[in-house]
């Protein structure tokens, strides 16, 4: 069943606030009392973002903070320098809560697409390096870095959008 135009104008109207009248789209002021009508404007949040961001970010520094020694004798073992590793997911944990965060609010731009590639790159880097350390010493750290891997492809595939 088709629309008729008059169903079809009126799907797309906007009401008035003060007398409840329904006016086209398009229009600034009310047809019917001339008070002014607000427009609502559509945000575009990146809930899958952000909450990727997020999870990867508390993962980093829950297990910095957990596992502090077991994190030091991989990263000895791995690079000779403990505190190496252990910046890299202190920089990413806090890079990626702050881009989580502007990606829940629906902020876009640039800045927060370097922001957000800067932290899944560290983070993924990081967690790379101490699973691959973890194996060599009986696999006792999880793939984390699986969660950067989907986070990377989820930005690639929004960048459009942002």
């Amino acid at each position: 069943m088709q629309k008729s135009k008059k169903e079809d104008d009126m799907s797309n109207s906007i009401k008035c606030k003060k007398c409840g009248f329904e006016n086209p789209e398009g229009l600034k002021f009310c047809g019917n009392c001339g008070a002014k009508l607000s427009v609502i404007i559509e945000v575009h949040k990146f809930e899958v973002l952000a909450i990727l961001h997020i999870t990867a970010s508390a993962y980093l520094l829950i297990s910095l903070i957990s596992s502090y020694r077991l994190i030091s004798i991989f990263s000895n073992a791995l690079v000779g320098e403990r505190n190496i590793l252990m910046i890299l997911y202190l920089v990413s944990g806090i890079l990626g809560l702050y881009a989580g965060y502007e990606f829940y609010l629906g902020k876009v731009g640039r800045y927060l697409k370097v922001i957000s590639a800067l932290a899944i790159i560290i983070g993924l880097v990081s967690t790379s390096l101490l699973f691959w350390a973890g194996l060599a010493v009986m696999g006792v750290i999880g793939p984390a870095w699986i969660i950067f891997l989907i986070n990377a492809w989820i930005l690639w595939k929004e960048r459009g959008r942002l």
